[in-house]
């Protein structure tokens, strides 16, 4: 079977053959300190962006919204190699960790597009329908995650009794 370019990506990333971070106990570590940085990086760099257009107004929003894009892409990335994988990504149970680091996840970009509205037409109403959308699409996800949480559950559960 032939790797796909993102099967091939994520090969040379996570380097294998020990050329970039050395046996496998130095790999696992780099690893570690990897993830931690993706994690910072997702949260703070949204926030940067959310926060600084404000000030900075109309000039900011393209070289801002680009590293947002450039940001999202990896993790886009991240999410079909996840998929593609077969691994159930529908979370347990939403503890107040996973409520709070989802929140703070996804809040910077909405504030981020409410601020770029408002720099481009401070007067208009725009960017106030951007935060109605913006809260009516929250309430869809919430709804459509207590769907698939119940989903897992009821699968999990028919398992249970199989056994």
């Amino acid at each position: 079977m032939t790797a796909s370019l993102v099967d091939r990506v994520v090969r040379w990333n996570l380097d294998i053959d020990g050329d970039l971070y050395g046996d496998e106990r130095e790999r696992y570590r780099w690893y570690e300190g990897i993830a931690t940085a993706s994690a910072l990086h997702s949260l703070l760099i949204p926030w940067a962006a959310a926060i600084l257009v404000w000030p900075l107004g109309r000039a900011a929003v393209l070289p801002l919204a680009v590293v947002l894009v450039l940001l999202w892409g990896p993790m886009l990335l991240c999410s079909v190699y996840v998929a593609r994988r077969k691994v159930d990504t529908t979370p347990r149970v939403w503890g107040t960790k996973r409520i709070l680091m989802a929140a703070l996840g996804v809040i910077p970009y909405a504030a981020f597009l409410v601020g770029a509205l408002h720099a481009y037409d401070p007067a208009g109403d725009a960017w106030v329908g951007a935060i109605v959308g913006t809260l009516f699409g929250a309430m869809i996800s919430v709804l459509i995650v207590a769907v698939k949480a119940r989903r897992r559950q009821g699968r999990e559960a028919l398992t249970v009794d199989e056994d």
